[in-house]
Order: C-alpha cells, then structure tokens, then sequence
C-alpha cells in the first residue's frame, strides 16, 4: 500500500488554524468526555491514550457549563467528520501539535483531534513509526494572544415537551343519537352476530370468570300443531233436504253444524240434563223446576250475571245522566249565554220497594271507590228491622248490596285503609263491621249482644286514623244518646274505651242567647245530654268536637278524659251538623233546630255568620269541596245554595223537590259537582250542579275576605276574628 507523506509542518499550521477558529465558534467542552473514547488496532490493542492528569492528583475541572456546549458538540462533530475526509493528507503527520496558548477548551479540542488523527494515520505507518510517539505529557505555554470570548447574550427557547399518559379509562357509553353512538351500536350488533347470532360458526373457549353460567334448553316445548288432513264425503240432496228439515239433529261443535240420528242426539240431552241438574242438589236430579229455579237463585255466580245484565239494561236510560255525573259531558265555559245561577238538575232518584216509608238515617260515599254510596234505613211503621243498601252508580235503578239486620241502622262510616269494610251503629247499642266485598252478609266484628257498652243508639260511628302511638291504623269513636264518647279497637275482642261523658249546661254559658222559659217542674230522665254529633279537628288529631242535643259544642281532647276543655252554646236546640272548612282549618259551619246556619271561628264564641231561610229547622248543612264561599243546606223540602261571596241574607238559589216529605240528609259528592238529599220517605236524590261560579285561584283567601266583608259593620268582633292569627 502507498502512503502519500505529508510534512509535519504544514499540518500543524492548518490543525492550529482550525482549533482557533473551532475554539472561537463553540468554547469549551467537558473534559470528562474522553474518557468515553476507546482506541483500539487491528490486532484488538488498547491504543487508547493515556490520561493527561495522574490519578493521584485530579484535576478540578469546571462544574458549571455554559449554554453553548450543546452547540460545541455538535460543531465538533461536523468538523471531525470533515477532517476525516481529509485523513490522507493528515497521515504522516504524527509528531505533537503544540500550542503556545494556555486554555484548557482548546487543549481538550486539540487532545481529541490529535489521538483521532494518530488512529488514523497508524493504519498507515510502520512499526518504527511507533518509537517516534510523543510523550503523554506536556507544559502548554501561556499565551494571551487569543482570549475566549462569551456573547452577551444567550437566547434560550422553551419548547413544550410531547404529552404522555401515565393513566386512561376511556368512556364505555355513547349518546345513540349522535355518529359514536351509531358506531357503538353497529360494534355491539356485529358482536352479538359472531358470537350467539348467525355468524358463530366456531365455538368460544371457556375461561375462568366470576360470571353465573346459565343453563339453557337447546331444544323447543312447544306442541306442535294439529295435522290437516283432506277427508271426502258423499251427500245427496235427499240426506241434506232430510237433515235441515229436522234442525233439532244438529249441534254445534267448534263452530261447525253436526248431524246426529234421534237416538244420539237423544243421549246427549239426557247428559246435558244430568250434569246441570247435579249441582243444585248433591243427592241426585231435582225434577221440581221451581226448585232449581230457587236454586239458581241462590248462587253467587247468577246474581253477578244479573246484575251486569240488570246494569245493561239501566244504561240505556241512564247513560247521558251517568255521564254527566262521571264529568263527561261538562257545560262550555266560554260560552256566550253562560249565566251563574247556581242551578240543581236531577239526575236519578234511588227508591226501592223493599225500604218505602223507611226514614233515611245515614248516607256515605265510599272513599276508594266514588260510584259507591252507602245508606242505612231506620225502622218503618210495619216492620222495626234495619235495612242497609249500597247504591251503585252504574245501576242507579235497583241496589248493588241490600242487607237485613234486626235492629234500625243509626249511622254508618267507611274504613279510610279498608274500603270493603263498613261499621254500622244500630238503635239498640249495638256495634258491628261487615264486609260488603260478599254478596251475602258477612259480619267481621260485633260487640257483645249481652254486655254491650251502651243501651242507647249509637248517633255517630267514625273511623279515625290513630297516631304514631297506636299500633293500630284506624279506630271507631262513637257517640250515643247518652252523652258518652266511646272508642273501639278493631281487633278480635273488639273492647270499647270511655274516653269522653258529657254534662247539661247548668247556668250561663257563652254563646247564642237561649230562650227564657219556665222549667221549674221539669225533671230530665237523664243527667247527660245526647251526643248527637262528632268531628274530629283536621289539623290537630287530639282535638274533636261534640255537639250535644241541647244545642252546645263541647271541645273535647283524647289527653283527657272524662272532662272537656271549653264549651259555647251554638243554637238554641238541637245540632243536626257540625263541619269544618275544607279550606281552613279554622272555620267551622253548624245548623240546628233553631232555624238558623252559623259560621263559627276558633277560639271566638260569638258567631260570625247567620243565615236563615224559613221558620223550620235546617237539618243539614254541607260546605263545598270545590269552591270555599259555597254553602248547601236543606229546609223541609227545599234544598238552598248559599254563596256568602255575593250575599248572607238570601241564598243564590232556592230548589223545591217533587216531593213533599221533609229532607234530612244533604252531602256534596268528592267531585263538588253533585249534592245528595235524602228525605224521611225513604228516597235519595242525586242533582248535578248547574251554572255555577268558577272556583277562584286562592279559596282560602276569597273566604277570609267574604267572612271580613260580611262582619265589617261589627268593628270588635272583626278585631277578635283579626288575633286568631293566619290566615286572618
């Protein structure tokens, strides 16, 4: 191999020329990167050069770099790379670059170009050539011809690193109304398909998981259906003129008209007989007729097909009125020629023949089911038994329950958790609950016929919700002509609790005014007043009213027993009712037998309202649930709507029933929009209320407001209604 020599000379001057230019553009390096370098032959020698520095003195070279060394060391790699390019005219040259220039980053440059070029140029040389190696150690003269030079300036550029995750739970759900949930929906179908659908063509493998296996049946239960199979038969016109001239031989069978000869078709009515006639007597076939009619009669299933049938047929006379009491048919409020007069329109009347001339004693609507209505039936002139009937709207002709007891009914009340259950007081003391779900009567609990806890009729039976001290839900309070208040446990022993006795008024009281009249030779047979009324208080649950035969309403509390907590005397005579606000609480409405309808305040003993009509007794009186000013009350046979918004002298409208017997019962229904009477006669009256106001936004405050407009010429009593507190 040729090798081009090169004097020593000129390489020095252009390796000098280069380190000076090479130290001015990029400074200083660290000195620790050579020991990173590893020379070695072609024999596999270490020719690396030895450390500059003995390792018993180290050298302290500089920790603090500056900037600029990131662009040295990427300078230096261009011009080594250049330099390489240039090795064959470096070849020669292995004599030592000396410098006069003291600077430890040109000293480092100079080392590292030095041992570069000595590895490539001893490709090149011979075995003498090593003999005339320089020795590692040298003093470098100082020379302050060449300085370094550091910029002002260093500019310095942050750039944002690439952003990594350390943790990611993508979202599991997509909105199906958008494209990702259109995509989610199409993965999850074409999962289902290559799994469990028409694309499964291979079987999954079975790994471990905590999910259930469910067992199922590869195979279907269902029977499969019938076998059609084509069947000829042969008929003349002689067979089908003999088998339709004689139709009691055909029967139908699955639709189809079957001929059968006399003798079989004989066969089958006598089984058809047999089997009808084996349930009406268990030992055999009854040939009587009136007794299988008697029978039949009897059996549950019978009535409840009459009485569908008996509720088609009243439809077809009763079905507008019917419709107008569920609020189908409903009045055009905007129309042009509305009027409020404050009209009744008959709907029906219920009258059976069983309880003609029977006074009616109680009538109730039942809670949970607004087509039924309850009524008791005192004793007639002829018969001194009780009758109890329950009136189904959708057959307002004839009674959908009709039960017999031996003594006249007193009052009834509806169970609020148990609506099949109805509690009936009778005129002898005595206490029961039926069950009316049972077409025949069904007692469920009844007070003891030798020991019961009174002998008197029972004037009120009201089931009460109890509270959170009882373990029961509901109670029955009583009260009877005795004066006591009575309460009962529904339970098996059904026992009666004296909670209350009331007392006749003994000298003064507040209230009314009574008239004067002489009594100094009157002896009452009793010392206690009949309890004739009682109202429990729709806020407060240990407060109820008692209004007693003598005209007085005793406020009576279940904390104490045995004495009331305050009394005023409400009309001068008996109370025929006692009934609170639906829409204030505060606000009480009685009527009685002094022929007068009060409106009443808590706390107030004098009386707000005073409405009257005719010198006869107004034996009910009914506020309406619907609108707060409107007020129905009954007088004889005329049955009067009050509306204390407009006036308080004379009602809205005045309504004379058909017939003349006395009324002596009147109620609202839940809806507001009908008012039941009944009289002494035994017949019950359903009117639909026609032309009437519309009921405000705020009925408390249009009541209060009608009661202060009514008593504004009685200044103090206006200043005590005022102090109650809300919402006056």
């Amino acid at each position: 191999m040729m090798s081009r020599n090169y004097s020593n000379t000129s390489s020095k001057i252009k390796l000098r020329r280069a380190t000076q230019k090479r130290t001015t553009k990029s400074g200083r390096f660290s000195i620790q990167n050579r020991t990173n370098v590893k020379i070695y032959d072609d024999d596999g020698i270490d020719r690396t050069p030895k450390s500059l520095f003995h390792e018993d003195y180290p050298v302290n070279v500089e920790k603090q770099e500056i900037v600029l060394d990131a662009f040295a060391l990427r300078q230096e790699s261009s011009i080594i790379q250049s330099m390489m390019n240039h090795s064959s005219d470096l070849r020669s040259s292995s004599s030592l670059i000396r410098s006069s220039i003291f600077q430890p980053s040109l000293l480092a440059f100079d080392e590292r170009i030095e041992s570069l070029l000595s590895i490539n140029a001893m490709g090149s040389l011979g075995i003498n050539d090593l003999d005339r190696a320089p020795s590692p150690f040298y003093l470098p003269k100082s020379s302050v011809s060449i300085s370094p030079i550091h910029p002002e300036q260093v500019s310095i550029v942050l750039k944002e690193t690439e952003t990594f995750f350390l943790f990611e739970m993508p979202q599991l759900t997509a909105d199906l109304n958008t494209s990702e949930g259109q995509v989610v929906k199409e993965e999850n179908e074409r999962y289902e398909y290559i799994t469990v659908g028409g694309g499964s063509n291979r079987k999954l493998a079975d790994a471990e998981t905590q999910t259930t296996k469910i067992y199922k049946k590869s195979r279907s239960t269902y029977k499969e259906g019938p076998k059609r199979v084509n069947k000829g038969t042969f008929v003349n016109n002689w067979v089908m003129y003999d088998t339709y001239n004689n139709p009691e031989l055909l029967s139908e069978e699955n639709g189809k008209l079957v001929e059968h000869s006399v003798a079989s078709i004989t066969r089958l009515n006598q089984n058809q007989d047999r089997h009808r006639l084996s349930d009406f007597s268990s030992g055999g076939i009854v040939t009587n007729s009136d007794d299988q009619i008697g029978q039949l009669y009897e059996k549950t299933s019978f009535k409840v097909a009459i009485a569908k049938m008996e509720r088609i047929i009243a439809s077809k006379s009763h079905i507008t009125a019917q419709k107008r009491f569920k609020g189908l048919i409903k009045p055009d409020p905007c129309s042009l020629d509305l009027k409020f007069t404050y009209s009744l329109d008959l709907l029906w009347t219920h009258n059976f023949s069983q309880v003609d001339g029977r006074a009616v004693s109680c009538i109730r609507w039942n809670p949970a089911n607004n087509n039924l209505l309850a009524a008791g039936y005192e004793a007639s002139a002829k018969e001194s038994n009780g009758i109890l009937l329950i009136w189904s709207m959708k057959n307002p002709s004839r009674p959908d329950r009709i039960y017999e007891f031996n003594s006249p009914i007193s009052n009834i009340d509806w169970s609020r958790c148990k609506p099949n259950q109805l509690a009936i007081g009778f005129y002898d003391g005595i206490l029961r609950i039926i069950d009316v779900s049972s077409r025949n009567l069904m007692i469920l609990r009844e007070t003891s016929q030798h020991n019961p806890p009174s002998f008197s009729p029972y004037w009120q039976v009201q089931w009460w919700n109890n509270d959170e001290k009882s373990e029961l839900q509901e109670q029955i309070y009583t009260s009877n002509q005795d004066g006591a208040i009575f309460c009962f446990q529904p339970d098996e022993d059904f026992v009666a609790k004296e909670m209350m006795r009331i007392s006749r008024i003994e000298g003064k009281i507040n209230g009314v005014e009574r008239m004067h009249c002489c009594n100094l030779y009157d002896i009452p047979l009793s010392k206690y007043p009949g309890a004739l009324l009682l109202c429990r208080h729709p806020t407060i649950n240990n407060i109820y009213l008692v209004g007693s035969d003598e005209g007085c309403i005793h406020q009576c509390s279940t904390n104490y027993v045995n004495h009331h907590v305050d009394s005023y005397l409400a009309h001068d005579g008996p109370i025929y009712s006692l009934e609170y606000s639906p829409f204030c609480s505060k606000i009480l409405l009685t009527c009685g037998a002094d022929w007068c309808t009060r409106i009443w305040a808590d706390g107030i003993t004098e009386p707000l309202i005073t409405m009257s009509t005719r010198m006869a007794c107004v034996r009910g009186a009914a506020w309406s649930p619907i609108h707060s000013t409107i007020i129905a009350t009954c007088v004889n046979n005329e049955i009067c709507i009050w509306d204390i918004k407009r006036r308080i002298y004379r009602p809205a409208s005045v309504t004379v029933l058909p017939s003349s017997s006395q009324l002596v019962l009147l109620e609202f229904t839940k809806s507001g929009n009908q008012l039941v009477v009944a009289n002494a006669a035994g017949v019950i009256y359903v009117y639909n209320l026609e032309e009437m106001p519309f009921p405000p936004f705020d009925q408390t405050s249009v009541l209060v407001k009608a009661i202060e407009n009514s008593i504004v010429t009685k200044p103090e009593l206006l200043k005590k209604l005022q102090k109650i507190g809300n919402p006056f």
